[in-house]
Formats: C-alpha cells, sequence, structure tokens
C-alpha cells in the first residue's frame, strides 16, 4: 500500500494552523454513528496480520492504534504495509501530543490574569518541552515516509524525553507526595497533568513500532 503523504509546513506552522487538525478531527468525531447518545468506535472485526506484526501481538498497542478512528481509516489500516503503521502511528501520537500542547497554551492564553506566578510557570515550561517534542515527531514522520527508520527512532526518542522532563514542574504543583492526579494546586494544573499523563500511557507504543518496522525493512 502507498504511503499517504500530507503536504503541511513544519516549523513555520502558526499556532492556528496547529488548531486545524484538532478542529478538524472534531468534525469528523461528529459524523460517526451514534448509540443511546454516546458516540460509538469503530473497531476492525479481523486484526489485519500486518498490525498484529507491528504491535508484536500486543493487545494494547493494538487498541490503541485503533482508537478514535473512523471507518475510512480502518479500511486503510486493514491494507496498511508496516511503514505505513508506523507512519499512521506516529501521526497519531502527533495529534495527540498537539491536542496536549493547545490545553497548556489556551490556557496561559485565556487565564494569564488568574494564574499565580508558580502555576504560570510550570505551564510555560511545559510549553517549552512540548513544542519541540512535537516537531521532532514531525522529524520521526519525515524520516518514516522516506525509509530512514532508524533515524526515526532517534527523533522519537528524543520527543519523549521532552514530554518526560515537562512533568516534574507540574508534580511540584501538587499540595501533598500523593500518586492521586486530582491533588494539584489549581485545576490549571490538574488539567494539564491529566493530559499529559493520558498521552505517555501509551507513548512507547509508536517507538515499539518503529523498532519491529526498521527491523522488518531491508537493509
Amino acid at each position: 500500500m502507498a504511503l499517504i503523504s500530507f503536504s503541511l509546513s513544519r516549523r513555520s506552522n502558526s499556532f492556528l494552523i496547529k488548531l486545524i487538525p484538532l478542529a478538524f478531527f472534531l468534525c469528523l468525531s461528529l459524523q460517526l454513528p451514534i448509540v443511546k447518545g454516546r458516540i460509538q468506535l469503530q473497531t476492525l472485526n479481523i486484526i489485519p496480520p500486518n498490525l498484529a506484526k507491528a504491535c508484536s501481538n500486543n493487545n494494547e498497542c493494538i487498541s490503541w492504534i485503533q482508537t478514535d478512528r473512523s471507518k475510512a481509516d480502518l479500511d486503510s489500516l486493514q491494507k496498511a504495509d508496516l511503514k505505513t503503521i508506523g507512519f499512521l502511528a506516529l501521526k497519531k501520537i502527533e495529534q495527540e501530543a498537539t491536542n496536549v500542547s493547545i490545553t497548556v497554551r489556551m490556557k496561559l492564553l485565556n487565564n494569564s490574569d488568574k494564574l499565580s506566578s508558580d502555576t504560570q510557570q510550570a505551564l510555560s515550561d511545559c510549553n517549552d518541552h512540548f513544542i519541540p517534542a512535537i516537531e521532532l515527531i514531525d522529524d520521526a514522520v519525515d524520516s518514516t515516509v522516506n525509509g530512514a527508520f532508524n533515524d526515526a527512532i532517534n527523533f522519537y526518542t528524543i520527543a519523549i524525553t521532552d514530554f518526560e522532563v515537562c512533568y516534574p514542574r507540574l508534580k511540584a504543583m501538587r499540595t501533598a507526595n500523593s500518586v492521586d492526579v486530582d491533588d494539584y494546586v489549581d485545576n490549571h494544573i490538574a488539567d494539564v497533568a491529566n493530559a499529559r499523563n493520558a498521552l505517555v500511557k501509551f507513548i512507547h507504543i509508536p517507538l515499539d513500532i518503529l523498532k519491529v518496522v526498521a527491523a522488518s525493512s531491508p537493509h
């Protein structure tokens, strides 16, 4: 299957352009079938061999890559080769990271007069790490398209470090030394911490897939 390329500008993208994929995703989500007032998520009835291979038969990986996809996306996934699955995994995590970054930026833009100096600093620190991390994922996408899978792995590995570096500042805003994600100084920090934690829960999956793709590619 030929890999679909996207004509998106990269580091020259403005913040408003970063909002476009999110708006597009929300529009698509409204077209998904609704059952009893809730969106019915589509899933593959039969797991394609290439998807199972890319995920090393890991159910968490297989489930994650199918989540929040339209029927058309799933049809494409059904026929995808390993390279395309790696591409789709990176684009998915890139979109999820962009959504978290938008959450951080909107809080900084819309609540600047309401945020404490500590909260502003914590959010700014996270924003400073998310922006280059997303750019690195974009570099990994480009490398995957060009078949440079080891380069893609390197770019993505560095991106993961940026996402992890964001957390200590948020953690310092807890009201107690607790693992409870709701135990933060204010709701702005809690919102960002929860969104960031949801992102990193699956952040290893694209890296695992890339390693399978790299190992399976001709040398």
